[in-house]
């Protein structure tokens, strides 16, 4: 098994087998993953004790576009903007409301059980992210791996939420292993499975909508594998993946909200302006977003035939986007570098324990005058409370430092292989998210950089062994 750092480790393996566990995986694998799954699922119903009374703890603003749509999957297989409603629901993309509904229509409509449900869909993440580290690293090294992420604050402040993001990382976690395991075996397969999770990733949330396009190129680097083949692999990878999304791209046409995903782009585009202005000019996003919306009503008040149609209107604010990068390419595109996004979620990790409460409009403050202004006026007169969980948070900032190591470590060694991974599985979705950085955005990315903190601390054992 060539390690992490290891410059041939995407050389062709001439492993015959197409099995998906790694080779030599035995009952002890099966025996590892089960003890994560049920370590973590333990963890997280532990976490859960608060919320038994009141499980509306963890609904968010974002949660009624999710609950709505699959309310009305119950109530008459449709996917409306709420039950009994006839107008198509159109603000999200379809695959977690479907898991929302499942999870209610089996338990008579408990919240609880939804968070429940969702603790066993993170805990069972483990699995393709331990199997990724295996192809890596040694079998303590993998299992530190899967520990990392088991251990995160920002995976247990954000799996019991009514939003989409934890199952959303469960796709992605299974679409890095597949490709992973395409990457060392070569079967078309496993390809073919990759473009499919990732294709459902997409329809949970469309940030994975341009996924295929790096991941391509990543093909194309790969090395001792014939052009024609790369060409032939990669087609067949582009029409599994744009299967799903193209046909909900032609319903929301049909219902009027143009060649789009989801109507959530036109919100984004307003809340990526705001937030950029409010960075400029230290005015509060929220003041500059309802400014917006003035202006808005304004211009279609004045010219009801131009936007007389819902995708002219959702057109508009895109629009504002387009013109604000136009102006400021450079100082709108910095600010998709931003460290807050790879700050422990310490807000909903607390108000999920009843700790803190929410609605203090604590991302602005981080906006416009840091993360450390930000932390204290969220805790402001609980400060003694990031300090109890500071064990968590220091886990949180080992992680980033290792995997940061590691990078460093693969330039050195000249393992560019790893940087493109790097970029493919991590930078893609922290690059992606745009100016609006939430701490909750780190999720997708955190299973490769687990894995590549470990990387680093194996690494680092081997050297000292060795210095020894």
């Amino acid at each position: 098994m060539n390690g992490l750092f290891q410059r041939d480790f995407f050389l062709p393996q001439n492993s015959p087998s197409p099995a998906l566990l790694p080779e030599g995986a035995s009952l002890r694998t099966c025996r590892i993953l089960l003890f994560l799954v049920l370590i973590s699922f333990f963890l997280k119903l532990l976490y859960l004790i608060p919320g038994i009374s009141d499980p509306a703890i963890y609904l968010r603003v974002d949660s009624p576009s999710y609950l709505n749509p699959a309310k009305s999957i119950l109530y008459d297989f449709t996917y409306s903007t709420n039950a009994g409603s006839n107008i198509p629901a159109l603000h999200r993309t379809p695959v977690y409301p479907l898991f929302l509904a499942f999870s209610l229509g089996i338990s008579k409509g408990s919240l609880l059980f939804c968070a429940v449900f969702s603790a066993v869909i993170s805990s069972l993440t483990l699995i393709p992210l331990y199997l990724s580290a295996r192809m890596f690293l040694k079998e303590k090294y993998a299992v530190i791996a899967a520990s990392l992420y088991l251990l995160h604050p920002t995976v247990f402040a954000i799996f019991p939420l009514i939003i989409s993001d934890t199952l959303f990382v469960f796709f992605t976690s299974f679409t890095m292993y597949f490709f992973l395991s395409f990457l060392q075996k070569r079967f078309l397969y496993l390809l073919l499975v990759c473009a499919g999770t990732a294709s459902l990733a997409v329809l949970t949330r469309p940030l994975m909508l341009f996924w295929c396009f790096p991941a391509i190129f990543v093909l194309f680097f790969l090395p001792a594998f014939p052009v024609k083949k790369k060409i032939f692999h990669s087609l067949l990878f582009l029409l599994i993946f744009a299967l799903l999304p193209t046909f909900w791209i032609i319903r929301n046409h049909h219902y009027g909200a143009g060649w789009r995903i989801d109507i959530v782009s036109a919100d984004t585009a307003k809340h990526n302006v705001s937030t950029f202005e409010s960075r400029r000019n230290n005015i509060p996003a929220a003041v500059l977003r309802e400014q917006y919306d003035k202006e808005a009503e304004e211009t279609f008040r004045k010219d009801p035939e131009k936007y007389a149609s819902y995708s002219s209107r959702l057109s508009f604010h895109e629009e504002r986007l387009a013109k604000t990068m136009k102006k400021y390419p450079f100082s709108y595109f910095a600010l998709h570098f931003r460290p807050v996004v790879l700050i422990p979620d310490g807000a909903s990790f607390f108000e999920n324990l009843r700790l803190t409460t929410s609605g203090r409009n604590t991302f602005d403050v981080i906006n416009r005058k840091g993360i450390i202004a930000g932390i204290c006026h969220y805790f402001k007169g609980k400060l003694f409370l990031p300090f109890l969980a500071s064990p968590l948070f220091l886990l949180a900032g080992t992680i980033l430092l290792s995997a940061a190591a590691g990078i460093v470590i693969a330039l050195w060694k000249k393992c560019f292989f790893t940087i493109l991974l790097f970029l493919l599985f991590c930078e893609y979705f922290l690059f992606m998210t745009g100016p609006v950085a939430m701490p909750r955005y780190q999720l997708p990315a955190l299973p490769f950089l687990c894995i590549l903190a470990s990387g680093t601390f194996q690494f680092c054992g081997k050297f000292f062994r060795k210095k020894a």
